[in-house]
């Protein structure tokens, strides 16, 4: 058991048998300073009244709706993050890593291809590549 911690495992009990779970890299910065970050992006909310996700993934869905900082997402954005099977807090972090990135590079005329969003985010490179898809989608990454 505390081997499986300490390795960034933690112990998860299913039908009387124990495997392993991945724990989430803790974030980078408070919560409270990652919403401002992502506020002073000034990010077209209205868009996700507007368009429905075409996001899909292989697997059930994941119930966030007991998750930390469940709240700090539209309902759209729950959506994909429960389609995705990240936490709340992945989703976050991730949307404000690519959206500064990608801007960054546009500043620089280069573009912001799903191969940069890969390198960038801490997560599985398929999510990444669906992450880069659904803010293509919300036109967050021009």
């Amino acid at each position: 058991y505390r081997a499986m911690t300490n390795s960034g495992i933690a112990p998860t009990v299913v039908a009387e048998e124990v495997k392993p779970t991945r724990i989430p890299i803790p974030p980078s910065m408070k919560i409270e300073d990652l919403m401002k970050k992502i506020a002073q992006l000034n990010l077209d909310q209205d868009i996700l009244e507007h368009i429905t996700p075409n996001i899909t993934w292989k697997g059930n869905p994941l119930f966030i709706g007991n998750l930390i900082h469940r709240n700090l997402l539209h309902p759209k954005e729950a959506l994909v993050v429960s389609t995705l099977r990240l936490t709340p807090l992945q989703y976050l972090t991730s949307k404000f890593i690519l959206i500064s990135s990608a801007r960054g590079y546009s500043q620089r005329s280069f573009p912001f291809r799903k191969s940069d969003a890969q390198r960038h985010l801490p997560i599985d490179v398929n999510k990444s590549s669906k992450l880069w898809e659904w803010f293509t989608q919300t036109g967050w990454l021009k």
